[in-house]
């Protein structure tokens, strides 16, 4: 029992990030219908844009979440306006999208490090406390990060598929053409789309550094499980992504305690090829 229970405990603490990434990314798929490997660098600038505000301008921790995390999503707005949205509307096609979003990824992530090197950089945790309960431990920063992902979690849960917007959104993807007939925006619910996809990221970013440094290839490194969980959700479900993130998190932790991080890792990619093999090869 303490092995599930731990399993379960440590697996929601370590899938917080992933948790927000796949949401995030699962948005845009959904009503662009592209694999968007770029989205890894809204992860990575959320973490910057947050070493920014706390390293660079000495902002307590907390504080520096909300401006790093609507700088991402300026960032990710920006990214559909003058990439993604000129290919899209010039007919590429999905396939091609792709290799757009990898050479995208590419230019920001170096360009990134031709501005601040390649060094890995921590961010300054504020005042850690221990707790331990039922014989499991977490620090305060952790059950904090914790919340604060569910929190958004919840919110993001809830505009989608219990508001108008939600509904304007889904509508959007499903038939473009009957959306715009009924009156509906294109451009602005993208833009929206586009900028909360971009927040999401960007505390992915945040929550994942503070839980250990900030560097380059963090996007990268998480964008590929990203994907992973998303197309074993069924790409384009916000609520599938949230549930195979959770599931990822605790098989991974329940893995790593019984034996090695790396056959967690094996696991969960037999796991996806296994579920692509059943399916013969769709993404949902």
């Amino acid at each position: 029992m303490w092995l599930i229970r731990d399993s379960i405990f440590i697996g929601l603490l370590e899938a917080s990030p992933l948790i927000l990434a796949a949401m995030g990314f699962t948005l845009i798929y959904y009503l662009n219908g592209f694999i968007n490997f770029a989205y890894g660098e809204s992860i990575t600038f959320g973490a910057y844009f947050a070493v920014l505000f706390n390293v660079g301008l000495g902002f307590n921790f907390y504080f520096s979440i909300i401006p790093a995390a609507l700088l991402t999503g300026g960032l990710s707005v920006a990214t559909y306006l003058f990439i993604f949205k000129p290919a899209l509307k010039r007919g590429v096609q999905p396939s091609e999208m792709i290799i757009l979003s990898v050479g995208l990824s590419f230019m920001l992530r170096y360009g990134l490090v031709l501005i601040v090197g390649a060094e890995n950089i921590y961010l300054a945790e504020p005042p850690i406390a221990f707790f331990n309960f039922a014989g499991m431990g977490a620090t305060n920063l952790q059950l904090i990060a914790l919340i604060l992902v569910v929190l958004i979690a919840l919110n993001l849960y809830w505009l989608v598929y219990k508001t108008g917007f939600g509904e304007v959104i889904r509508g959007l993807a499903n038939n473009e053409e009957l959306a715009q007939v009924s009156g509906i925006n294109p451009h602005k619910v993208s833009v929206r789309v586009w900028f909360i996809a971009g927040v999401v990221g960007g505390l992915s970013g945040i929550f994942s550094g503070v839980f250990a440094l900030a560097y380059p290839l963090m996007g990268w490194n998480l964008i590929l499980i990203t994907i992973m969980v998303s197309i074993v959700a069924g790409v384009g479900s916000v609520r599938g992504a949230l549930i195979a993130s959770i599931i990822a998190g605790i098989l991974t932790s329940f893995i790593t305690l019984v034996s090695k991080p790396l056959y967690a890792e094996v696991v969960l990619l037999s796991a996806f090829i296994l579920i692509l093999w059943r399916r013969g090869g769709r993404l949902a």
